[in-house]
């Protein structure tokens, strides 16, 4: 469980050092829509290689993944279509960016306690994935909230309580699946992989491609080469 703490810790840590970059170095949008896509592409490898795969490998029945993929998937659809009505119109921008926020980063860190509890010992391409996505997504973030205005203070205090709530997510996720049988587990993966997916559907790539253009497309490919590098070399 602590090295499950330790690992979403280490993950989340990007949104407050993309907080920092952003009052520090100003990024120009082309390179945040860049880091978003590569990314993009280590968390669509991890979710391939780290989850799906490896959750049929261990599972006699792979339609548990299937049912859990289709069930993320279906959960974080809602969800967010119930924060865009609830705080869509109008208020303090940085309620809805918070929660989507939370909406990105909790499933990552789901998958590093499930990783934990099921192969004892987290996905390292996860955890290098979800810190370079976090980073992205804070820097852009920031941005607007702090043009909404909101103060860097406050904004700051955001990604902070994101990032415990990441850590609390993670340490859940170790504890639900450590409970639960190898077909429970798998099911409870593939669960998070269909949010994570969600994720990089909804936001990750439709953003990096508007920041970047064309070459976040090719940048994705890069990150899933590189994903696929570190999961298996």
């Amino acid at each position: 469980m602590v090295e499950a703490a330790l690992f979403a810790g280490i993950a989340t840590a990007g949104l407050i050092v993309g907080y920092v970059m952003y009052h520090r170095m100003r990024p120009a949008p082309p390179i945040i829509g860049n880091v978003m896509a590569l990314g993009a592409g280590l968390l669509i490898s991890v979710v391939a290689y780290s989850l799906v795969q490896e959750s049929i490998e261990v599972s006699d029945a792979p339609w548990r993944v299937a049912i859990g993929l289709a069930a993320g998937a279906i959960t974080y659809y809602v969800a967010n279509n119930l924060i865009d009505r609830k705080f869509g119109g109008g208020g303090n921008a940085g309620i809805p960016l918070a929660i989507g926020a939370v909406l990105d980063g909790v499933p990552e860190s789901l998958v590093i306690g499930i990783s934990v509890a099921l192969t004892g010992e987290a996905s390292f391409p996860l955890v290098i994935a979800a810190f370079i996505a976090n980073i992205a997504e804070s820097v852009a973030a920031t941005r607007e909230l702090e043009e909404g205005g909101d103060t860097p203070r406050s904004v700051l205090l955001i990604w902070a309580t994101i990032a415990i709530a990441s850590v609390v997510a993670a340490i859940l996720g170790y504890a639900v699946v450590s409970d639960l049988s190898p077909a429970g587990g798998v099911a409870v993966n593939g669960f998070a992989g269909g949010a994570v997916l969600m994720v990089l559907a909804n936001a990750m790539i439709p953003e990096g491609y508007e920041l970047a253009g064309r070459r976040a497309g090719l940048v994705l490919v890069l990150g899933f080469a590189l994903g696929f590098a570190l999961e298996h070399l």
